[in-house]
């Protein structure tokens, strides 16, 4: 495969109304990267995100807080979750059949909501569908689709633990190389030695409440977060988040990658070395990446949400609890870019017997660009009326008459 001969689909308008026909049906998700919440896996997704918090990461540590264990960092919820259902309805899954199929797609954001934490031992159940499907055009992708996915994670005991809504673009790849310029002017990154001691010194300053409680009361609007530091970005960073957060594209090496791409033949595309490998290579691979309109690899958009959600839990302490968070993704952060997750509160206020905080947070880069934004709800303990109360919903409670619907289809598989 040449650079002038890629493999290449752009969008049609049967993508779009065959995008649509999904709209509001429970779909099977693909086998969880964690079936159980193992202390192990809570603390290697802890660790693939750059976040050592004891609470993740230390049994005897985490025994003595208000949790009584290890809990997992806000998105690890993400790579939970066996499916409800697991067919799709048949005149739905032939409507749907082939919807952008070998077109990239970029994941563009992400807006969750927390009712509990995931505690070592739990186990979930996910139910999963496409909410919402528009056509849109941007300079880098031409003709577009953005759609939405809408996530419902319950746990063994029926309480859902989160829900999610993630938007992911999807737009042609480049025709020829260097045809698209929105990002011609971005060059690769270079770092002194001085560069990198001045680096290491604020991981070296990363404040961490942990248990001591910042309470309600205290907190200011206008006041600050204390920044996290991420990177410069490598591909070795970008192989960790994989290990700890798992791929729902990359299901396994060898013979097992070559029946995945018998049935998923649009998801591969040819190496420089003419061999079919998975289009998810762009993280990694500069060849690939700069066929996107790219200059060179970058990285998982989870990546930024994990590390926003880290600025928050390092700054609610082990007491508080992250109960929302919604993160956009405006630029690329590329292999050798530089991150600072900040974040400034702007409203507190008390809702149904919780104590709330809501934080802008955005990802600046080393050229003062905002890769990301977004905001962050928090509760906090309150020094009058104690500890943070946690809600307790049911998937009736959040999904009503897909919930209904999910049931009749349960019933119609198992006849």
């Amino acid at each position: 495969m040449t650079d002038d001969a890629p493999k290449h689909r752009e969008i049609t308008q049967e993508d779009i109304d065959r995008m649509r026909a999904r709209i509001g049906v429970l779909i099977p998700h693909t086998q969880p990267w964690n079936e159980v919440a193992t202390e192990d896996a809570i603390r290697h997704h802890a660790l693939g995100i750059g976040d050592p918090n004891p609470l993740f990461c230390d049994t005897q540590y985490a025994r003595a807080t208000r949790w009584g264990g290890v809990v997992a960092a806000p998105f690890f919820i993400e790579t939970m979750g066996k499916s409800r259902n697991k067919l799709i309805p048949p005149e739905i899954r032939e409507k749907g059949r082939g919807a952008l199929s070998g077109v990239h797609q970029f994941y563009a954001g992400n807006e969750s909501e927390y009712f509990l934490p995931v505690q070592a031992g739990d186990r979930m159940t996910i139910s999963h569908f496409v909410s919402d499907v528009q056509e849109k055009s941007s300079e880098l992708s031409g003709r577009s689709v953005h759609y939405k996915y809408r996530h419902v994670w319950a746990n063994q005991r029926g309480q859902v633990v989160a829900i999610a809504s993630r938007l992911v673009i999807a737009g042609g790849r480049e025709k020829k190389s260097g045809e698209r310029k929105k990002y011609a002017d971005i060059k690769p990154q270079h770092y002194t030695p001085e560069d990198i001691k001045r680096i290491e010194a604020v991981y070296g300053e990363e404040e961490l409440r942990g248990a001591r409680r910042r309470y309600w009361e205290d907190v200011q609007v206008g006041d600050a977060l204390p920044p996290v530091l991420k990177g410069p970005l490598t591909v070795t960073d970008v192989v960790a988040f994989n290990m700890g957060r798992g791929s729902p594209f990359i299901k396994g090496a060898n013979r097992v990658g070559w029946e995945d791409r018998l049935k998923h033949p649009g998801g591969y595309t040819d190496n420089e070395y003419g061999i079919p490998d998975i289009s998810e290579r762009v993280h990694w691979e500069e060849a690939l990446a700069k066929k996107t309109g790219n200059p060179m690899p970058y990285d998982y958009g989870g990546q930024r949400c994990d590390w926003l959600g880290h600025l928050m839990t390092n700054w609610v302490g082990d007491d508080g609890f992250l109960r929302r968070i919604r993160v956009n993704m405006r630029l690329f952060n590329y292999v050798g870019d530089t991150t600072w997750c900040e974040g400034r509160v702007t409203e507190k206020y008390e809702e149904n017997g919780q104590f709330l905080v809501r934080c802008a947070i955005w990802c600046r880069d080393q050229r003062d660009r905002r890769t990301a934004d977004g905001f962050a709800v928090a509760a906090l303990p309150s020094k009058q009326r104690g500890d943070v109360v946690l809600p307790v919903r049911t998937e009736r409670d959040i999904l009503g008459d897909v919930y209904e619907a999910s049931l009749a289809q349960a019933a119609a598989e198992a006849a």
